[in-house]
């Protein structure tokens, strides 16, 4: 059965709290301020463009390590293209040791199986600890595709009409992180995608963030407090509220979780 973990966030602070212990419990952890006025640049981690056949990204590599090949995971963006939301996510793999390749291809699904391929043969990572990270129609895409990743994180990505099985070996471990109060991903159609999931050999963790509703880690700009996106697998737009405190915090667990699935064997 899918281990299922209702969370729900207090105040701000307590919120930012539990965020910072789990940073602190990988190597490097890092936690960007909710009140900073402009983002820093990460001097743990080096960006750098990433081109293979069909494949445009950028990599952001962590600069400390031991000389051994790195654990990778594949970004893949929501419907209307990249924004703000991942950098969190991506300070935070970075602390952790592993690296991100932020995918920027236009067309995701034949994307991703090159986008593994290429990154498996980069001297710099280990093509065995490649996880894949996906943040709505993103993350629906990282269901669905048919390669061996060894983990995958899905954000909201539409739980009613995720696969049954993931086209993955067995106990494959897999992160779903939902709002309660999201329209396009109802608690009661993602505990059933969980369970399904289960079911079909996959090691599940449900989170459900108790108030938060679609894309709650993706920033405001300028003075909008709440924009309307597309709903996964629709055209249909639903509004998404900023949250700040809770998208720190879901960064850093989604840190913990990859750094936990794609340690070396035997640790």
């Amino acid at each position: 059965m899918p281990q299922s973990l209702p969370f729900r966030p207090g105040p701000c602070r307590c919120v930012l709290a539990m965020a910072m212990v789990i940073a602190t419990m990988l190597p490097g952890g890092l936690l960007r301020s909710a009140d900073a006025a402009e983002p820093q640049a990460n001097p743990a981690t080096q960006t750098v463009t990433f081109v293979a056949p069909s494949v445009i990204g950028t990599l952001t590599l962590p600069l400390a390590g031991d000389g051994r090949r790195l654990p990778a995971v594949v970004l893949v963006h929501d419907a209307l293209g990249p924004d703000p939301r991942s950098e969190g996510y991506i300070a935070q793999l970075g602390g952790a040791g592993i690296a991100v390749l932020e995918l920027l291809s236009d067309e995701v699904l034949p994307a991703l199986p090159l986008a593994a391929e290429a990154l498996a043969a980069d001297p710099r990572i280990d093509g065995s600890r490649i996880g894949v990270l996906g943040f709505g129609a993103g993350a629906a895409a990282a269901a669905a595709v048919r390669v061996p990743f060894a983990a995958r994180a899905l954000l909201y990505p539409g739980c009613a009409t995720l696969p049954a099985q993931l086209p993955a070996p067995a106990r494959t471990p897999l992160l779903l992180l939902h709002g309660g109060a999201d329209p396009a991903n109802p608690p009661a159609a993602c505990a059933a995608a969980a369970v399904a999931l289960a079911r079909g050999g996959a090691a599940v963790r449900r989170v459900e963030y108790a108030g938060a509703g679609f894309a709650w880690d993706r920033p405001a700009y300028g003075q909008e407090g709440r924009s309307l996106l597309p709903a996964p697998g629709s055209t249909e737009r639903i509004p998404a509220v900023p949250w700040p405190e809770l998208a720190e915090f879901s960064a850093a667990q989604v840190a913990g979780f990859f750094a936990l699935a794609l340690r070396p064997a035997g640790r």
